[in-house]
């Protein structure tokens, strides 16, 4: 389990300081259950900073979903299968940016009370933790705006069967010798055009791999929850 997840649990437990103790159940909680919180201003900050990891959380449920629809929607069997898929993968682009644009908003309201905080120990540590959620929320935002970018592209794009791609692979084979038409100087064979399926497909792999910095990024807000929160 990423240890980001546990940090909706962790935060909730200085939020919700006057309620109830902490079930024995709950491990994320008895990790914490020394800590209180005893002012307004923990509470706020507890808050907005469960407000920014649900978001992310969410982005990372957003990002895998994603890229299993990539890996196997039809886009090139006809065009209404194609506009199908498209939409698909646009849905998740406006999900995951209107998440992470929620999730900067809360870490802004949290940066914002962060300044309020009068021990300069807690802020700096306060300010680590926002450095790195917000740097995991920063990066799913760029991949989200990336996502739509390649989503415009498609819209352009016309469907491609495999049987299509192969006419037209064979037809530059066949003139390769050929001085009277056109020629790739890198090689006829990049002149062969991909099936829009395939590079949905390879657009995932893409986005699996520049989501991996992302865990980093968590894993590092969640190793610096303690400090950051030790003087609520």
């Amino acid at each position: 389990m990423n240890v980001i997840a546990a940090l909706p649990l962790l935060l909730l437990g200085f939020a919700a300081a006057s309620g109830p103790s902490a079930s024995p159940s709950e491990s994320p909680l008895r990790e914490i259950g020394h800590v209180r919180a005893t002012s307004a201003l923990c509470k706020t900050l507890a808050t907005h900073a469960v407000g920014a990891v649900d978001q992310e959380l969410q982005g990372d449920r957003r990002i895998a979903l994603t890229v299993r629809s990539m890996r196997r929607i039809d886009l090139d069997s006809s065009i209404i299968s194609k506009n199908r898929g498209a939409d698909e993968l646009r849905r998740d682009f406006v999900a995951l940016r209107a998440g992470t644009v929620q999730g900067l908003s809360e870490m802004k309201q949290f940066r914002d009370a962060v300044a309020n905080v009068g021990d300069d120990n807690q802020k700096a540590a306060l300010e680590k933790f926002a450095d790195a959620l917000a740097g995991a929320l920063y990066r799913q935002k760029k991949l989200a705006e990336d996502l739509g970018r390649y989503i415009a592209w498609l819209d352009s794009q016309q469907p491609l069967s495999d049987s299509e791609r192969a006419d037209i692979e064979k037809n530059i084979y066949m003139n390769s010798s050929n001085r009277n038409v056109m020629h790739n100087p890198y090689g006829d064979y990049n002149m062969v055009p991909e099936t829009l399926s395939h590079s949905a497909r390879r657009a995932a792999d893409e986005v699996e791999l520049r989501a991996a910095p992302i865990v980093g990024d968590e894993d590092t807000a969640a190793g610096r929850i303690d400090p950051a929160f030790q003087g609520c």
